[in-house]
């Protein structure tokens, strides 16, 4: 049986319809595969961005208070103020409702220089724990601050003077090891760095003032 040949004007438009039927169809998927491409490419750049190692510097710049930054209490920031900290200490008159405050106040903290202590304690009365507890008390006795208060403004002080550690634990925190940066911590109190000055990882002396 004998085929019968298609007339030449139908197979012409046949080809036609098909090659734009392909036409058609790649008008379509071309678009749809660039915003599959952009979207993946957007994905896998956030994804690689979030992966990315958070800096010592991005973290002092975060959370590390600065020379001269005011203060909710009204004295700006210097490691000037260690002496007039550690005096309030030494000349304070507490009741024993303010002491409570205190200790309320510097328990949730730990005292950087020996971290197994809390701040209301410390290991020892250096100079940085004393500038701390002399902070405490001229807040409640002058400016009437709540436990919560004084934890705030005694976290601030920490972070100022002794920076170094803090860093160190929000890298911590975040995943990240010190150690990819160089930075190493260790208790000041237990490495015999009570006399350095608070820059050097120390206490800032136990009597003599060293900053």
């Amino acid at each position: 049986m004998t085929k019968k040949k298609e007339p030449r004007g139908n197979k012409h438009k046949r080809r036609t319809k098909d090659k734009l039927r392909v036409r058609g169809s790649l008008y379509v998927a071309i678009p749809f595969l660039a915003l599959v491409f952009l979207i993946g490419g957007g994905w896998l750049f956030i994804r690689n961005r979030k992966a990315s190692p958070v800096t010592p510097a991005e973290i002092e710049a975060e959370i590390i208070p600065s020379e001269g930054e005011q203060t909710p209490y009204g004295i700006a920031l210097s490691i000037e103020n260690t002496p007039m900290f550690i005096e309030y200490h030494h000349t304070a008159s507490l009741t024993s409702q303010q002491e409570a405050i205190i200790r309320d106040a510097l328990l949730p903290l730990k005292a950087p220089c020996c971290d197994d202590n809390s701040m209301a304690t410390c290991c020892c009365p250096c100079n940085l724990a004393k500038s701390v507890w002399g902070l405490s008390s001229s807040l409640i006795v002058e400016k009437d601050y709540d436990a919560a208060q004084v934890r705030e403004a005694a976290l601030q002080w920490l972070r100022f003077i002794f920076s170094d550690y803090y860093v160190i634990q929000e890298l911590r925190n975040r995943d990240v090891d010190p150690g990819t940066y160089g930075l190493s911590y260790e208790d000041s109190c237990y490495a015999g760095l009570c006399e350095l000055p608070f820059v050097e990882g120390g206490c800032g002396g136990m009597e003599r003032l060293r900053l």
